[in-house]
């Protein structure tokens, strides 16, 4: 079986960070694939990376080890969650917290085989620390030989708010995501219906489609992304830029 380490990091592609990841990876586990989810998270932003990592985990084959890299808080410990079939190596800031909703933690290390450790090349402690100790565990698939067993209740974890149902049929939403191509994606999943409208930054919205056909340049309308989340998308242009709302913004949703 082939084995797999998916990076999801804030380190953007100007710089060789990445790269050294990768080729930390490849010295430890050279048989092993590393797949790059993305390294465009906003900068030490912890909630941008767990959407990534909830929107991507389960495309995945059991066994993979996903290596979050967005570190904001020095002091998280280092940790290795497990669950029934992945593997999370990152920081203990709460990284995994949307994708263990969903893929519940069975067991919680705090990594201490420090003998796998580069040592003397800096401050880095992902391509030092974590990237080789993601290597081993793929190779190993077990975490008991690479660290502490903690009880879960040591896993820090967050939850995103809801979306609140003022009156009947009216829902007040926010913008979780801005994607590449300008998408506002809300934090309403798509239960079968599309809303009749949406009003964002005075704008009302009235034009549904779960595709993306017979729309003109720039017209605006409810969709859903491939996560089954409610966005609103201007047809081959940027609803963010048109509507002047990034991640935040504040949606009211009708059906």
């Amino acid at each position: 079986m082939e084995r797999i380490v998916a990076l999801i990091s804030d380190f953007g592609t100007k710089d060789h960070y990445a790269g050294t990841v990768h080729g930390v990876i490849s010295s430890v586990a050279p048989e092993v694939k590393v797949v790059d989810i993305t390294h465009q998270v906003r900068p030490f932003d912890v909630v941008d990376g767990a959407l990534k990592l909830k929107w991507s985990y389960r495309y995945f084959p059991t066994g993979t080890v996903f290596l979050c890299m967005v570190d904001p808080d020095p002091s998280a410990e280092p940790v290795i969650v497990s669950t029934e079939r992945y593997f999370v190596v990152c920081p203990n800031n709460g990284i995994g917290s949307l994708m263990f909703e969903e893929e519940e933690p069975q067991a919680l290390y705090l990594i201490t085989a420090d003998h796998y450790y580069i040592k003397g090349r800096g401050n880095f402690r992902t391509r030092n620390e974590l990237a080789p100790v993601a290597a081993e565990l793929s190779k190993l698939q077990s975490a008991r030989h690479l660290g502490e067993r903690l009880e879960l209740s040591r896993l820090k974890r967050f939850r995103l708010p809801p979306p609140k149902e003022v009156e009947r049929g009216k829902y007040e939403c926010v913008v979780l995501d801005v994607d590449y191509f300008g998408n506002l994606i809300l934090n309403f999943e798509f239960k079968g219906a599309l809303p009749k409208k949406a009003v964002i930054n005075g704008v009302v919205v009235e034009k549904s489609s779960e595709g993306f056909a017979g729309f003109k340049r720039g017209e605006l309308f409810i969709g859903v992304n491939p996560e089954n989340h409610i966005q609103i998308v201007a047809y081959m242009a940027n609803a963010s830029k048109l509507l002047k709302a990034g991640r935040g913004a504040k949606v009211e949703l009708w059906f």
